[in-house]
């Protein structure tokens, strides 16, 4: 017998989160469809592989517009076959406040949306294009030994891609995909925080009921809860002049951006969770010119948006402060950006029992699936707090995502092309 969704949100409500309900008291077993379903996917896997270790081979940093785009292409020609209408949203560029000399701003690649219309619940599901992993990086091809396969983005998140892909494609196989109403959004800007695509995921959101999300599991697991996530951005303005000659008529952009550094990371609070990270600086002209210029890029994350909200006041308080020379000169300037990309992904009864119908299924299909709070961002806390009920890291068991050490299980590929497709399938029935 299978439970209807609103007895299993009452049972959510009786049970904590980390408690694992039986399977069996939730779904029902693995049906033949099903089964013939699973049989289809394991056939693929190659098929699979193939295509994850093409598409690896493709630098798609996100400022490298030409992979993107290449990327883009090859999702379009698949999901075209699959009976999905194509349309591109644009891109944009984002401005950046940078020294002269340098260039922040970011030319950001259009983003994938793929709809079909049909009937019952509207699924939504979201991936991205990108990488972290720039035209230059030494790490740029996929190879594999054994079951495990390393690339640059096999797990973060070309894997996941691939999962939903072959998920769809195996609901296709055998005639359900016609009658269900999925939109698929691809994005381009992923992993410098959504800021083009932001407003075309929240919009999507609030037209849909479930939200699918495509990352890496880690080891196997499902992300319950996440931190918000902010960055911002500092340019420090000073008076350039000769180091030896008239030191004293110079104003350092370095000094004062060491000051605020400090000011910066003291902001970090294990007990609460709040941490902060200048993780780039820049600055200079020569070691005998007077800094005119200094910049820093800072991280943020919080679990709370209250967090984040009172970390942006800050960062603007330290920015429109003067620690190095007196403040009513004038002659030290700081030019400031600051955007927090992410809400926190907060759980809710509906998104709680989303998550633990996928367990209860993974265990049907022999996986284990555990439940992890993490400090990582996604589009799904973007979609989350849109009011859409997400259910996140649907993608492969993978770990080291943004380093050279990134890989993934081989094998995951098919159990999560499988479990999604059985997830899909149920949730379209109820």
């Amino acid at each position: 017998m299978k439970y209807s969704k609103t007895f299993f949100i009452a049972l959510l409500l009786a049970f904590s989160p980390t408690q694992v309900i039986a399977a069996e008291n939730i779904e029902s077993a693995i049906s033949e469809r099903e089964q013939e379903i699973n049989s289809w996917l394991t056939s693929q896997e190659d098929n699979m592989l193939n295509l994850l270790e093409r598409i690896t081979n493709i630098n798609s940093g996100t400022l490298n517009k030409a992979g993107v785009d290449e990327m883009s292409a090859i999702f379009n020609d698949e999901l075209s076959l699959l009976g999905f209408s194509i349309s591109t949203l644009p891109g944009d560029l984002i401005a950046m406040p940078s020294c002269p000399g340098s260039d922040y701003n970011i030319d950001v690649s259009d983003h994938l949306l793929a709809t079909k219309s049909g009937e019952g619940p509207k699924f939504l599901l979201i991936g991205h294009l990108d990488t972290v992993f720039p035209l230059d990086s030494p790490f740029q091809t996929f190879h594999r030994n054994g079951d495990v396969m390393y690339g640059p983005g096999v797990a973060d998140m070309h894997g996941g891609l691939v999962v939903m892909l072959y998920a769809l494609k195996a609901l296709n196989e055998f005639g359900e995909l016609d009658d269900k109403h999925i939109t698929i959004l691809l994005n381009s800007d992923e992993e410098i925080g959504s800021l083009s695509s932001r407003n075309y995921i929240e919009e999507q959101a609030q037209a849909h009921d479930w939200g699918l999300v495509y990352e890496s599991s880690g080891t196997n697991n499902l992300t319950r809860v996440r931190k918000g996530l902010g960055q911002a951005r500092f340019v420090v303005n000073g008076i350039a002049s000769h180091a030896g000659g008239a030191h004293e008529q110079g104003r350092s952009a370095i000094k004062e951006l060491a000051y605020k550094i400090v000011e910066i990371e003291n902001m970090t609070d294990y007990e609460t969770g709040v941490t902060v990270n200048v993780g780039i600086v820049n600055g200079g002209e020569a070691r005998n010119t007077v800094s005119p210029c200094a910049e820093a890029l800072v991280d943020l994350r919080y679990p709370e948006m209250e967090q984040g909200v009172a970390a942006q006041q800050k960062f603007e308080e330290i920015a429109n402060s003067v620690y190095s020379y007196p403040i009513d000169s004038g002659e030290i300037t700081t030019d400031r950006w600051i955007n927090l990309h992410r809400p926190p992904k907060i759980p809710t009864v509906e998104s709680d029992y989303l998550l633990e119908k996928a367990r209860a299924i993974g265990r049907l299909l022999g996986q284990e699936l555990g439940v992890t709070d993490s400090g990582g961002g996604t589009d799904g806390s973007l979609t989350q707090a849109a009011g859409l009920p997400t259910l996140d890291s649907l993608g492969v068991a993978g770990t080291g995502a943004h380093s050279n050490r990134e890989e993934a299980r081989v094998s995951s590929l098919v159990e999560r092309a499988q479990l999604s497709a059985v997830l899909i399938r149920r949730l379209a029935a109820e």
